[in-house]
Protein backbone atom coordinates (compact mmCIF):
# COMPACT_ATOMS: atom_id res chain seq x y z
CA UNK A 1 0.00 0.00 0.00
CA UNK A 2 1.55 3.32 -1.09
CA UNK A 3 1.75 6.10 1.45
CA UNK A 4 -0.41 9.16 0.83
CA UNK A 5 1.75 12.23 0.20
CA UNK A 6 1.27 15.97 0.45
CA UNK A 7 1.14 16.05 -3.35
CA UNK A 8 -1.77 13.58 -3.22
CA UNK A 9 -3.69 15.85 -0.82
CA UNK A 10 -3.23 18.98 -2.94
CA UNK A 11 -3.92 17.25 -6.25
CA UNK A 12 -7.01 15.53 -4.79
CA UNK A 13 -8.55 18.76 -3.47
CA UNK A 14 -7.62 20.66 -6.65
CA UNK A 15 -9.25 17.93 -8.78
CA UNK A 16 -12.40 18.04 -6.62
CA UNK A 17 -12.59 21.79 -7.18
CA UNK A 18 -12.20 21.37 -10.96
CA UNK A 19 -14.97 18.73 -10.94
CA UNK A 20 -17.39 21.15 -9.24
CA UNK A 21 -16.54 24.36 -11.10
CA UNK A 22 -15.69 25.74 -14.53
CA UNK A 23 -11.98 25.84 -13.67
CA UNK A 24 -9.52 23.64 -15.56
CA UNK A 25 -5.94 22.60 -14.98
CA UNK A 26 -4.74 25.01 -17.69
CA UNK A 27 -6.67 27.95 -16.25
CA UNK A 28 -5.55 27.18 -12.69
CA UNK A 29 -1.90 26.81 -13.71
CA UNK A 30 -1.70 30.05 -15.68
CA UNK A 31 -4.22 32.32 -13.91
CA UNK A 32 -3.69 31.38 -10.25
CA UNK A 33 -0.64 29.23 -9.57
CA UNK A 34 1.99 30.89 -11.81
CA UNK A 35 1.18 34.48 -10.66
CA UNK A 36 1.08 33.36 -7.00
CA UNK A 37 4.46 31.62 -7.32
CA UNK A 38 5.91 34.73 -8.97
CA UNK A 39 4.48 36.95 -6.18
CA UNK A 40 6.11 34.63 -3.61
CA UNK A 41 9.39 34.87 -5.59
CA UNK A 42 9.53 31.11 -6.03
CA UNK A 43 9.83 31.52 -9.81
CA UNK A 44 11.15 34.30 -12.04
CA UNK A 45 8.78 37.27 -12.46
CA UNK A 46 6.22 36.65 -15.20
CA UNK A 47 6.57 38.77 -18.30
CA UNK A 48 3.50 40.19 -20.01
CA UNK A 49 3.14 38.39 -23.36
CA UNK A 50 3.48 40.68 -26.37
CA UNK A 51 0.89 38.91 -28.49
CA UNK A 52 -1.79 36.22 -28.39
CA UNK A 53 0.53 33.52 -29.72
CA UNK A 54 3.09 34.11 -26.93
CA UNK A 55 0.29 34.21 -24.33
CA UNK A 56 -1.05 30.85 -25.53
CA UNK A 57 2.46 29.32 -25.52
CA UNK A 58 3.12 30.45 -21.94
CA UNK A 59 -0.33 29.24 -20.85
CA UNK A 60 0.21 25.84 -22.48
CA UNK A 61 3.70 25.52 -20.94
CA UNK A 62 2.29 26.11 -17.45
CA UNK A 63 -0.54 23.65 -18.08
CA UNK A 64 2.01 21.02 -19.16
CA UNK A 65 4.18 21.65 -16.09
CA UNK A 66 1.26 21.31 -13.66
CA UNK A 67 -0.14 18.32 -15.58
CA UNK A 68 3.17 16.51 -15.02
CA UNK A 69 2.82 17.12 -11.28
CA UNK A 70 -0.79 15.85 -11.40
CA UNK A 71 0.27 12.67 -13.20
CA UNK A 72 3.42 12.12 -11.11
CA UNK A 73 5.82 12.38 -14.06
CA UNK A 74 7.49 15.36 -12.38
CA UNK A 75 8.18 15.73 -8.64
CA UNK A 76 6.06 18.16 -6.65
CA UNK A 77 8.28 21.09 -5.57
CA UNK A 78 7.97 21.22 -1.77
CA UNK A 79 8.37 25.00 -1.68
CA UNK A 80 5.20 25.32 -3.77
CA UNK A 81 3.00 23.58 -1.17
CA UNK A 82 1.59 26.55 0.77
CA UNK A 83 1.37 28.79 -2.31
CA UNK A 84 -0.57 26.07 -4.16
CA UNK A 85 -2.84 25.70 -1.13
CA UNK A 86 -3.52 29.46 -1.11
CA UNK A 87 -4.71 29.25 -4.74
CA UNK A 88 -7.62 26.95 -3.84
CA UNK A 89 -11.10 28.24 -2.89
CA UNK A 90 -11.66 28.41 0.91
CA UNK A 91 -13.57 25.12 1.34
CA UNK A 92 -10.99 23.09 -0.62
CA UNK A 93 -8.15 25.01 0.99
CA UNK A 94 -9.49 24.19 4.47
CA UNK A 95 -9.93 20.48 3.69
CA UNK A 96 -6.39 20.24 2.28
CA UNK A 97 -4.91 22.25 5.18
CA UNK A 98 -6.52 19.91 7.76
CA UNK A 99 -5.12 16.87 5.96
CA UNK A 100 -1.63 18.36 5.51
CA UNK A 101 -1.37 19.33 9.17
CA UNK A 102 -2.75 15.94 10.27
CA UNK A 103 0.00 14.26 8.22
CA UNK A 104 2.51 16.25 10.29
CA UNK A 105 0.75 15.22 13.53
CA UNK A 106 -0.68 18.69 14.16
CA UNK A 107 -4.14 20.09 14.71
CA UNK A 108 -5.22 23.04 12.58
CA UNK A 109 -5.31 25.61 15.41
CA UNK A 110 -6.22 29.09 14.19
CA UNK A 111 -5.87 32.47 15.85
CA UNK A 112 -9.45 33.60 16.65
CA UNK A 113 -11.00 36.14 14.27
CA UNK A 114 -11.60 39.29 16.28
CA UNK A 115 -14.34 41.82 15.50
CA UNK A 116 -14.46 45.45 16.63
CA UNK A 117 -11.50 47.76 17.00
CA UNK A 118 -12.72 49.71 20.05
CA UNK A 119 -13.53 48.27 23.45
CA UNK A 120 -13.31 44.64 24.56
CA UNK A 121 -12.35 42.06 21.97
CA UNK A 122 -15.09 40.04 20.31
CA UNK A 123 -14.09 36.68 18.84
CA UNK A 124 -16.29 35.33 16.07
CA UNK A 125 -18.04 31.99 16.61
CA UNK A 126 -17.72 29.16 14.11
CA UNK A 127 -20.21 26.82 15.80
CA UNK A 128 -21.98 25.97 12.54
CA UNK A 129 -18.75 24.49 11.14
CA UNK A 130 -18.12 22.63 14.41
CA UNK A 131 -21.61 21.09 14.24
CA UNK A 132 -21.17 20.12 10.58
CA UNK A 133 -17.81 18.54 11.37
CA UNK A 134 -19.23 16.50 14.27
CA UNK A 135 -21.99 15.30 11.92
CA UNK A 136 -19.37 14.29 9.34
CA UNK A 137 -17.50 12.35 12.04
CA UNK A 138 -20.66 10.53 13.15
CA UNK A 139 -21.45 9.71 9.51
CA UNK A 140 -17.97 8.17 9.19
CA UNK A 141 -18.27 5.80 12.19
CA UNK A 142 -18.71 2.59 10.19
CA UNK A 143 -15.76 0.92 12.02
CA UNK A 144 -17.66 1.34 15.32
CA UNK A 145 -20.91 -0.27 14.13
CA UNK A 146 -20.04 -3.69 15.57
CA UNK A 147 -19.03 -2.20 18.93
CA UNK A 148 -15.30 -2.81 18.55
CA UNK A 149 -12.26 -1.81 16.51
CA UNK A 150 -9.99 -4.53 15.11
CA UNK A 151 -7.98 -5.57 12.05
CA UNK A 152 -11.13 -6.70 10.22
CA UNK A 153 -12.29 -3.06 9.90
CA UNK A 154 -12.09 -1.63 6.37
CA UNK A 155 -8.85 0.46 6.21
CA UNK A 156 -10.51 3.11 4.02
CA UNK A 157 -13.39 3.48 6.51
CA UNK A 158 -10.91 3.68 9.41
CA UNK A 159 -8.89 6.37 7.61
CA UNK A 160 -12.06 8.35 6.92
CA UNK A 161 -13.17 8.13 10.56
CA UNK A 162 -9.72 9.21 11.77
CA UNK A 163 -9.64 12.11 9.31
CA UNK A 164 -13.14 13.33 10.18
CA UNK A 165 -12.40 12.92 13.90
CA UNK A 166 -9.19 14.95 13.65
CA UNK A 167 -11.04 17.71 11.80
CA UNK A 168 -13.83 17.77 14.42
CA UNK A 169 -11.30 17.95 17.28
CA UNK A 170 -9.42 20.73 15.53
CA UNK A 171 -12.57 22.81 14.98
CA UNK A 172 -13.75 22.26 18.59
CA UNK A 173 -10.31 23.26 19.85
CA UNK A 174 -10.42 26.45 17.75
CA UNK A 175 -13.93 27.21 19.02
CA UNK A 176 -12.79 26.89 22.65
CA UNK A 177 -9.88 29.26 22.02
CA UNK A 178 -12.26 31.77 20.36
CA UNK A 179 -14.69 31.43 23.30
CA UNK A 180 -11.89 32.04 25.81
CA UNK A 181 -10.43 34.95 23.81
CA UNK A 182 -13.77 36.69 23.29
CA UNK A 183 -15.08 36.29 26.83
CA UNK A 184 -11.82 36.62 28.72
CA UNK A 185 -12.53 33.36 30.58
CA UNK A 186 -9.54 31.02 31.02
CA UNK A 187 -9.21 27.74 29.19
CA UNK A 188 -9.46 24.59 31.38
CA UNK A 189 -6.09 23.59 32.90
CA UNK A 190 -5.98 20.26 31.06
CA UNK A 191 -6.31 22.06 27.72
CA UNK A 192 -3.61 24.55 28.70
CA UNK A 193 -1.28 21.67 29.61
CA UNK A 194 -1.78 20.16 26.14
CA UNK A 195 -1.16 23.55 24.51
CA UNK A 196 2.16 23.81 26.35
CA UNK A 197 3.04 20.20 25.53
CA UNK A 198 3.00 19.11 29.17
CA UNK A 199 1.79 15.67 30.22
CA UNK A 200 -1.37 15.57 32.32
Amino acid sequence: MTMRTERDVLVDQTSRWFAHSDWSLERFASERLAPALADARLIEPLETPEDVETYQKVRKAWATRVSRIFHETQPFPLEWKWVWLSCLPPEYQQAARHQLLAMAGCFDVRIPTLAGLVGPSVALSNLGEVTRSIGDFIAATEPAHDGKYDSSDDPAAVDRMLEEGAEAISLMFNEMIALSTGTGRPLPMLLLAHLRGESA
